[in-house]
């Protein structure tokens, strides 16, 4: 069952909030946004697993307990406090019954990532040279969703200032629990399965774009840049098909949209 909406409020990030956002992240399995703030994920600690193990520990499963991946995201949390400490790191947390439930980040586009060389793939930057402000990741607990977090994240763009705001969501989700029965008894790349999915996936005609294939979610997951009729609640109109994240395989179907609003 969803969660009362009025039970919802939000919070800027500053380093008064960091707790939250660390207390967030340790809920959820992520980057903790450093992928967005930086471009890239962070290095891990270099050579093999067993190199790992001997300098941090081996993984003991029975007690989830992972020194290599906590050691990594003690390093992203490090790396983001600073950004906040600078003044470089923007994001709305959400909160229910005074519990952190919910993320979302935006940022100036021409900040967003900060890092801006060769190395940084094409996809992480603005689509859009006039786009000055971007909203990239929305992370929330399940049971918390649909509940307007996005929107809170246009007004605090208001209220720094304002200008074109952009977001490049799925077009839409869709789960069918057939795709992955098939997947299993078949193979991924089985003809049974690509059959299944030219006769079976839904797509949908957007004005001005053309027809759009479903993105692949479950009950369970949901891919953390939302989706077209989230922001269209918001005002954001799509302009055109995002080639950078778009699937143009047959076997994994799964088109994104580029999206604009002017504050």
């Amino acid at each position: 069952m969803a969660a009362d909406v009025t039970r919802l409020t939000t919070r800027e990030l500053s380093l008064r909030t960091f707790p939250d956002f660390e207390q967030f992240f340790s809920q959820v399995h992520g980057c903790a946004c450093t992928l967005y703030f930086f471009g890239r994920h962070l290095t891990p600690i270099a050579g093999t697993a067993k190199d790992r193990a001997d300098r941090l520990g081996a993984p003991d499963r029975s007690q989830r307990q992972f020194p290599h991946k906590e050691w990594m995201r003690a390093q992203q949390l490090s790396a983001v406090k600073e950004l906040v400490r600078s003044g470089q790191a923007h994001g709305i947390l959400a909160y229910a019954d005074g519990e952190p439930v919910g993320w979302c980040h935006f940022g100036r586009a021409d900040a967003v990532p900060l890092e801006r060389d060769h190395k940084i793939p094409e996809q992480m930057f603005a689509r859009d040279p006039s786009s000055q402000w971007r909203i990239t990741c929305l992370t929330t607990l399940m049971k918390y969703r649909r509940q307007g977090v996005a929107s809170t994240a246009v007004a605090a763009i208001r209220k720094h200032g304002g200008g074109r705001i952009e977001a490049t969501p799925m077009a839409f989700p869709h789960h069918d629990p057939m795709v992955a029965k098939l997947r299993r008894t078949f193979g991924h790349r089985s003809p049974r399965v690509l059959d299944y999915l030219r006769e079976n996936w839904p797509s949908k005609d957007i004005p001005g774009i053309g027809r759009v294939d479903a993105c692949p979610a479950t009950t369970q997951t949901l891919g953390h840049m939302g989706t077209m009729s989230m922001f269209e609640k918001l005002g954001f109109k799509p302009t055109a098909r995002d080639h950078l994240r778009t699937s143009n395989a047959p076997r994994n179907p799964g088109d994104f949209v580029i999206m604009r609003l002017k504050t």
